[in-house]
Parts: structure tokens; sequence; C-alpha cells
């Protein structure tokens, strides 16, 4: 009797085919790539969403901009993107996004300073407006201009009251406003023009004035986060010598490299600036035996820096302060032009630069003589 075995073929087998599982893990793999690619392209957009939205540009004078009545949040992210306050105003619609309902703009005039993030330019607008209408319809006596560089004695003199300016400097309790630890408001009086809704007594605009600097510091910091390491003082008081000696905005930074290098090589500032603050001395020529005056100010004698600022610094020397020029100059001298300055690696270089001077004043007074 034959017997009769059930048999199976290879391709009527349970186990899938080696075709099939090839073409299972072809496809794991392509979807595990797409899905790594996604992930990576989504964070990488996420971190440039955020760089766009939070990373501060170059800082720079503020910008004065209205705000008009029932103004949309597109119509001020428009403004802002026509005043270069933000490089586009999407970025300004999105910080307003994150910001949710409590995001309120109010109409009036601002003063924003450039170089704010999305984020920073709507945190500044969320303070208010720095007056309730455009400063040009403002009278004379709601608006006070404090000019940079000047020190508290020559504010001081800018109000009809300077005896109650002076008293305000010297309050305690505005002082305590200050979130510098410091033994006087010189150097920490941010100048700028301010205005107010009526007028002001000069109590008021040292309290502007102290709070406009506590912002200003603020995004110093946030821009340049060195600064955090660097003493307030020392920095301010870099700040206001800078002030004072550079008359040329593009000059702040090399002025600045010429103090942190000749303090680094512990020399001497040489700074005609401190002499004319410790003989209250300005305006006029100063003379070889002012550089003999007994005062810690007097920075021919003392070296380093002097005990305190000299001045009122405005943003641009500060940031000088904290981002001096990346060079080695070790001098300068006036320019016969009045306004710019000669540079010098070495004394025998400055010497020349300081003869040239001579000679070319010479030939101003002769030529002013002829005429």
């Amino acid at each position: 009797m034959t017997e009769f075995r059930e048999t199976t073929s290879p391709k009527d087998s349970s186990s899938p085919p080696r075709r099939f599982w090839r073409i299972i893990r072809a496809t794991c793999i392509i979807g595990f790539t797409l899905i790594l690619v996604i992930g990576t392209l989504g964070a990488l957009a996420a971190w440039i969403a955020y760089d766009h939205l939070y990373r501060p540009g170059v800082m720079g004078p503020a910008k004065s901009i209205t705000i008009p009545a029932d103004a949309t949040g597109n119509d001020v992210s428009r403004l802002l993107q026509e005043e270069e306050l933000v490089s586009h105003a999407w970025f300004f619609r999105a910080a307003l996004r994150l910001e949710g309902d409590s995001a309120t703009i109010r109409q009036g005039y601002y003063q924003v300073p450039q170089g704010l993030s999305p984020v920073g330019v709507l945190h500044h607008l969320l303070e208010g407006p720095a007056a309730a209408r455009d400063p040009r319809d403002l009278p004379p006596e709601l608006r006070v201009t404090i000019p940079e560089g000047l020190n508290l004695q020559q504010m001081a003199e800018l109000f009809d009251d300077a005896d109650a300016f002076l008293e305000a400097v010297e309050d305690p309790e505005l002082s305590a406003r200050l979130d510098v630890e410091t033994d006087t408001l010189e150097g920490f009086l941010m100048p700028n023009t301010y205005f107010f809704d009526e007028k002001p007594e000069p109590r008021d605009v040292v309290k502007r004035m102290i709070d406009q600097f506590n912002r200003e510091y603020a995004r110093l910091v946030v821009a340049y986060p060195e600064a955090a390491d660097m003493d307030p003082v020392e920095l301010v008081t870099i700040a206001s010598l800078i002030e004072r000696e550079a008359r040329a905005a593009e000059e702040r930074p090399l002025v600045s490299a010429v103090i942190h290098n000749r303090i680094e090589r512990g020399m001497t500032l040489d700074l005609d600036a401190t002499l004319q603050y410790a003989l209250n001395k300005y305006g006029q020529r100063l003379l070889n035996k002012d550089k003999e005056v007994d005062s810690p100010y007097n920075t021919y004698r003392n070296p380093g820096l002097p005990p305190g600022p000299i001045a009122n610094p405005g943003v641009s020397s500060l940031r000088a302060a904290v981002d001096p020029a990346d060079a080695d100059y070790l001098y300068f001298v006036s320019n016969a032009d009045g306004r710019t300055h000669t540079f010098s690696r070495t004394l025998t270089e400055h010497n020349r630069a300081v003869a040239a001077y001579r000679r070319d004043i010479a030939e101003q007074r002769r030529a002013l003589e002829q005429q």
C-alpha cells in the first residue's frame, strides 16, 4: 500500500520571504530618517525663531515713534518695521502672540532704543508712552533736555532753581532708586530729553534720569553680557572719561581702547578731562602747573581710574566702555579741527602727532591774524 504524505512547498511556508523583511527594514530606516530630519529641521526652525525674537542687535540711539489711537498689533508691527526698530513685522507679531492678552500697547509718543530684540521692543512699549502726545506739540516748560557729558554742577545750572536740583541729587530717598551702590549720583543720571504732563520740579527730573539709567544699564548687560562681570562704578567712570574726551562718535571705542590699554600696563591715564573736573576749569587752557594739583582726580599723578565718574555719560559711551576697539593704541592727541584725534602706539609716534598739532594750530592763528 502506497502512503501519501502532505508536502509543503517553500512558497507556501508561513514564514515571510526575506524580501518582505528587507522591505520592512528599509521602510523603518526611511521613516526613522524622515523623523530625524523633520525633528532636526523643526529644532533648527525653533532656534532661528527664538534667536530672531530674543537676540538684541547693535544698540543705538532711541528713535521717536507715535502710536496712534486704535492702532492694531499689525499696525504697530508695520510701524516698527518702517522705522527699522525690528527687522520684520512678523517677528514683532510673534512676540505679541507670546505675550498673550496682557500685551496692550497704549497710544502715545515713545522713544524706542535701536538694537532691542522684538521681545525687548514689546516690553519697552508695554511700559507706556513717554508722553501723552507728540513732544513737538508740547510747550517748552514740559520738555527738559540734559546734554551728554555734564557733571552735576553743570546740570544744576540748567534749572531755574539750581539749589533744588543739587538737593535732589543728595537725597538718599532718590539715590535708593539707583540699582548701583555708589556714594554719589555723579555719572548715573542718564542724559536725554524728558517729557512731562506738567512743569516738573528738579526732583521729578532727577527721578526720571535715575530710572532711565537703570533701564539703559539693564539693556547694556543684555547686549554685552561681559558687563555683568564689571564693577558698575568703574564701568561708568570709564564711560564718563570717554564722554569728555571723545567728540566724534566713531572715536569713542578708540578712546576706550587707550584707557583700557594704559590701565592694563599700569600707566597713568594723563587725561585733561580729569584735571578739568578736579579744578572745575572748563573752557580754559590747562597749564603745566595744573598737572601738579593734589587731587585723586589728577590722572597725571595717580595711576588707574579716578575714584568715580567725572560726568554723566550717554548710552554710546557706556557701550564703548564695555566694548573698546581692538587696537593697541596708548596715546591720543587732539587735531587742529577741534573734533578728531590722532591715535598712536608709541611715545615717538605720539610726539610727532603733538608736533603736527602745534604746527597746525600755529598756522591757523597766523591765518586769523592776517585777516
